[in-house]
């Protein structure tokens, strides 16, 4: 019986150790796809990936090429009820195949090209992009509104015998497949490393005392810039400290109201009553009591200024009347004038 008591306690220890090992943490790996802005994250199944790195991942359309962008934090995985798993990474034979999918895309897009332009459809072809299996193709295009593509569809299937998806996207998601160079001259950060689109206001831009030119605060895609966001609460932190323009504050050189504000140096300008401007900062700002109790001491320093005694001001020794005077000098010009009339005619 004891025999048979060990054994048992050895198998449910070899139990509970299978099972520990089994309930191992996940890797997740986010991974990005070339025509979406936006990142998913997939369960690396143990692999070693890295930033860059191509791998093979199963999609709802289909086996689709994706590049991994890092590691996803535990609170974006919180949520996520199933993680679809990393098929591979791209073998070079999965490369060869990708080079020809790539050239398929583009003789895709020179012929959807041609049929917009037949048709005289108000659209502006981004993007073509094919599933690694063939499976489906999209298109993605560019319009001001609602556009009837049902010919042009037909032309596509016709064509390719294949699922065709026509896929309107605005101008920041073209600025995000197609890339480019932004005005601080570096590659936008949509087609690099952003992996969702934030709300952009004008507000931003006024908050960081930029100008409101829109050549100056929008990005190639025409839209305000993404990076505005980037220290907006940097900046709305610092701007609480200060006084808003046009409020009024008391200095110790008296009422004065706000003009302007600088919110890097964490000063502001102030117009007094007396129309003078002084430059100060937020900590010369006295309460209404602390300017009142200045106000009153200052008073009282005059008052007492005024009670003491003048000093005799000291005779002078001579009067100005008394004062010599010199011999006055008389110009060149009078000199002259009186010669050319003593002169005999």
């Amino acid at each position: 019986m004891v025999a048979m008591e060990n054994v048992n306690d050895i198998q449910d220890a070899q139990s509970t150790q299978d099972t520990d090992n089994s309930i191992e943490p996940k890797k997740l790996v986010c991974v990005r796809f070339p025509a979406l802005p936006l990142s998913y994250i997939f369960d690396a199944k143990g692999m070693d990936l890295h930033y860059g790195d191509l791998v093979l991942v199963n999609t709802e359309a289909g086996l689709s090429v994706a590049k991994v962008v890092g590691t996803p934090s535990h609170d974006e995985a919180a949520g996520l009820d199933e993680i679809k798993p990393v098929l591979r990474k791209l073998t070079p034979e999965d490369r060869d195949k990708l080079a020809v999918i790539r050239q398929r895309e583009e003789e895709c897009f020179r012929f959807c090209h041609e049929r917009i332009t037949a048709r005289g459809l108000p659209m502006k072809l981004t993007r073509v992009e094919q599933m690694f299996d063939g499976s489906k193709t999209t298109f993605y295009f560019v319009a001001e509104g609602r556009v009837d593509f049902r010919e042009l569809l037909k032309d596509l299937v016709e064509k390719y015998r294949t699922r065709i998806e026509l896929r309107q996207i605005g101008s920041r998601q073209e600025s995000a497949m197609l890339g480019g160079i932004g005005s601080c001259g570096r590659e936008v950060c949509c087609s690099v490393y952003l992996t969702s689109f934030q709300r952009i206001s004008v507000k931003m831009a006024k908050n960081q005392n930029m100008t409101l030119n829109p050549s100056k605060i929008s990005g190639l895609c025409g839209k305000l810039k993404c990076c505005l966001a980037y220290e907006k609460e940097s900046y709305a932190n610092l701007i609480d400290n200060l006084p808003k323009p046009g409020k009024k504050v008391f200095l110790e050189q008296g009422e004065a109201v706000v003009v302007s504000i600088n919110i890097i140096n964490q000063t502001f300008v102030a117009k007094l009553a007396d129309r003078r401007f002084i430059k100060s900062s937020v900590s010369d700002i006295l309460t209404e009591e602390e300017y009142t109790k200045l106000s009153e001491q200052k008073a009282a320093e005059n008052a007492r200024i005024k009670e003491q005694p003048h000093r005799e001001q000291p005779v002078e020794a001579a009067s100005d009347q008394n004062r010599p005077r010199g011999k006055r000098k008389r110009s060149s010009r009078s000199r002259n004038s009186r010669r050319k009339r003593s002169k005999p005619e």
